[in-house]
């Protein structure tokens, strides 16, 4: 079940729908949708990040919940070169339903240097990021 077809849409501060994926946005996190198929890489992380300082403002800590529905890849190559862009993000959570989401995950995290963690429901991940939030300020 996607956002869009949850109560937790009505809370929802924006919602951004790019060529990528969906992007809602709250007030101190962004939940991200990646559309079926996709190749994210630097382009589409560099697109996240300056909508996320439209949102967030450039100094405000903020957190990530990657709603893993569909499968998609991560191009951790061009990643790596900007992953000072992560410094911002005091936490990403990864709400999945396979393993190898849960591998893929636990692999970006190593490569890419970020404070993450998985989780297999919204509730637990949303909690998570709040709570690590909160901790940052």
């Amino acid at each position: 079940m996607t956002i869009k077809e949850t109560p937790l849409a009505s809370s929802a501060i924006s919602t951004i729908k790019t060529k990528f994926g969906n992007l809602y946005f709250f007030e101190n996190f962004l939940i991200t949708e990646i559309f079926e198929g996709m190749i994210v890489g630097k382009k589409e992380f560099l697109k996240i990040f300056d909508l996320c300082s439209d949102n967030f403002g450039s100094n405000k800590p903020f957190g990530i919940v990657s709603h893993r529905l569909y499968p998609y890849s991560v191009n951790l190559f061009e990643l790596i070169p900007i992953s000072d862009k992560f410094d911002s993000v005091v936490a990403n959570a990864v709400v999945a339903y396979t393993d190898l989401s849960v591998k893929n995950f636990e692999l970006e995290k190593r490569l890419l240097n970020f404070k993450g963690k998985f989780f297999n429901n919204m509730d637990s991940a949303i909690t998570w990021v709040k709570k690590e939030i909160k901790k940052s300020n």
